[in-house]
């Protein structure tokens, strides 16, 4: 028994990888939750609330604005198309954010109304320079992991989410109000690519600057299925996670989705920041891989972080309410109630997320699109159901939780099933 448990853990290469950025992710996440109890006595739910819907904003367009393209640079065929491939993302990104603009000139007002935020209008404007920054710094994370400087992404993780917090604690100070909250949380993302930038070695400036836009073209049409399928799914996953606050916010007040915002950030530190972490270095070692090894690297890894997630997660579930009464006040009590409705969607999200790239290795990014078409009807359906049927709050979330959970689980068996297939046609053809 005891050498088929040593047998789940992932390999001491998989590990050494994954411990690189969890230390320095862990760090930064370590500073956002010492002084959160801090935020939530300078700031109101209501301005959370606020802030939460302009952070939505800013994740939805932000991780999309590359059009997936950096997720082709760890597993390219060399360093040239890689770093042509880098190129790509960042002029994409470009062209996102002025399309953003376009789009908040036109619709940025209807949609702070319809939030009942109206003084978010203004405050809009920043999404296109909150786009470009995600953006710069998705594409050099991702030459950064391709490059096999686990260490500097690390640090920049401490960096990022320490200055993102303490850059909201000053504002607080300063008695800003919720503008506060949205001007340090951009902070964070300026500091990251300034650091990724600053890495960069002499020779790598000069690879990356020296591809030609021939070089770009070619490699963006090689790389199509990143856009046509990896964009959407992209966009669609993102959109199941943070449209509940715009929905919340719509439906029962900002007051409200200031409560579920900072349950949701609470979930999102420890728990999705590790399993983001633990995709990157998943698809980074992907390459190489044959079958066999791939298989047995995603049983691993669902082994390891489905133990780390039950032991992050039970605890939350017995006694959320009174932690957050007693960390972040007594008017935050509630927020803790509606973190053990989120319980189910954490888990099986931190479970699921490490594996999620393994279907682009696949090729089946069509399946990746689907599985995010489904997380998106269920959300949709389940707001729907609480509007039609004049749900409370938490029952509304609750039901989004169990139904958003199940399409995980789906794309969890999915993802299982391809891994299996892919390992028996191997095994059949060298017998053959």
């Amino acid at each position: 028994m005891l050498q088929r448990l040593t047998g789940l853990l992932p390999e001491i290469s998989f590990l050494r990888k994954l411990s690189a950025l969890v230390g320095g992710t862990l760090a930064g996440q370590a500073l956002v939750i010492l002084v959160s109890p801090l935020l939530t006595r300078l700031f109101t739910p209501e301005e959370f609330g606020v802030f939460a819907v302009f952070a939505a904003l800013a994740g939805i367009l932000g991780a999309s604005a590359t059009l997936r393209f950096e997720y082709a640079v760890p597993v390219a065929a060399n360093d040239e198309d890689a770093a042509a491939l880098v190129m790509v993302a960042i002029v994409a990104t470009g062209l996102t954010a002025a399309l953003q603009t376009l789009l908040i000139w036109y619709f940025g007002a209807r949609l702070a109304t319809a939030v009942e935020a109206p003084a978010l209008a203004g405050w809009l404007w920043l999404l296109p320079p909150a786009s470009l920054t995600w953006g710069f710094g998705s594409a050099l994370a991702h030459w950064s992991i391709r490059r096999n400087t686990y260490a500097v992404n690390g640090l920049n993780r401490t960096l990022h989410l320490g200055s993102q917090a303490s850059g909201q604690v000053v504002f607080g100070l300063l008695g800003t109000g919720g503008p506060g909250l949205i001007v340090g949380y951009l902070v964070g993302y300026v500091v990251r690519v300034g650091h990724y930038l600053g890495s960069l070695r002499v020779g790598e400036r000069r690879l990356l600057r020296s591809q030609p836009p021939a070089a770009l073209w070619r490699r963006a049409c090689e790389s199509w299925r990143y856009p046509a399928f990896a964009f959407p799914s992209g966009l669609l996953h993102n959109s199941a996670e943070l449209v509940p606050v715009f929905l919340v916010a719509a439906l029962y007040g900002t007051s409200v989705a200031g409560l579920y915002a900072l349950g949701q950030r609470v979930m999102s530190l420890p728990m999705q920041m590790l399993s983001q972490v633990a995709s990157q270095v998943f698809l980074g070692e992907l390459r190489g891989l044959d079958p066999a090894a791939i298989h047995r690297l995603f049983l691993r890894t669902i082994a390891l972080f489905t133990g780390l997630g039950l032991l992050g997660m039970v605890p939350l579930l017995l006694f959320a309410p009174a932690l957050f009464a007693i960390v972040f006040g007594e008017t935050w009590r509630e927020s803790g109630s509606i973190v053990q409705l989120l319980v189910p969607l954490y888990l099986v999200r931190f479970i699921v997320q490490p594996i999620s790239q393994l279907l682009y290795a696949f090729g089946r990014q069509a399946i990746h699109l689907l599985s995010a078409g489904l997380a998106m009807l269920a959300l949709l359906a389940s707001f729907g159901a609480g509007h039609a049927l004049d749900l409370d709050a938490h029952l509304t979330i609750l039901l989004y939780s169990l139904t958003s959970s199940a399409t995980f689980l789906l794309y969890l068996w999915i993802s299982w099933a391809m891994a299996r297939q892919q390992r028996v046609e191997v095994g059949v053809a060298a017998e053959i």
